[in-house]
């Protein structure tokens, strides 16, 4: 039996097909701005970003808890608004929801990424004994997007599929 025949169940795949596109292109750029461009920058950091060396050790401990606080909002803003968007999503029509999926996606990326900003931040104005933090927060972003993106299967859930 060929998928064209009448009586061929596909399981909607037809209908799917723009909302998987989507989340497909927003999650490859998600990895790319995510996963990819920190891995980059921990390779680069140390031969184009020098640590300033007129800094002391308190301005790296204050940076880093404020960068931990702000990185932490992030997380929790994600969570909050991903239970929110999950209810919204089956009452909008199918294009709205591909909008949906691929802005949600590249907007939880971007705060995702604002970790690796204040780990270049914190390593360039931190001192020579800031460059642990300032990897540890280049490295969140991953993290961070492994963690609170949700999968596929959770996006086809909340559209009603």
């Amino acid at each position: 039996m060929s998928t064209d025949e009448p009586g061929w169940d596909n399981g909607g795949l037809e209908a799917q097909a723009p909302l998987r596109q989507a989340f497909l292109l927003a999650y490859g750029l998600g990895l790319l701005l995510c996963v990819v461009w920190p891995l980059v920058l921990q390779v680069i950091l140390g031969r184009v970003i020098s640590p300033s060396t007129a800094t002391t050790a308190e301005l790296a401990m204050e940076l880093g808890y404020s960068f931990t606080g702000l990185t932490v909002l992030a997380g929790l803003f994600v969570v909050r608004r991903w239970g929110r968007i999950r209810t919204e999503l089956v009452p909008m029509a199918p294009e709205q929801q591909s909008r949906t999926i691929l802005r949600e996606i590249l907007l939880y990326s971007a705060l995702f990424e604002l970790s690796a900003a204040y780990g270049l931040v914190c390593y360039a104005m931190g001192g020579p004994g800031a460059e642990r933090y300032g990897r540890t927060f280049i490295a969140l972003p991953a993290l961070m997007f492994f963690l609170f993106v949700p999968r596929w299967r959770k996006w086809k859930i909340a559209a009603g599929g």
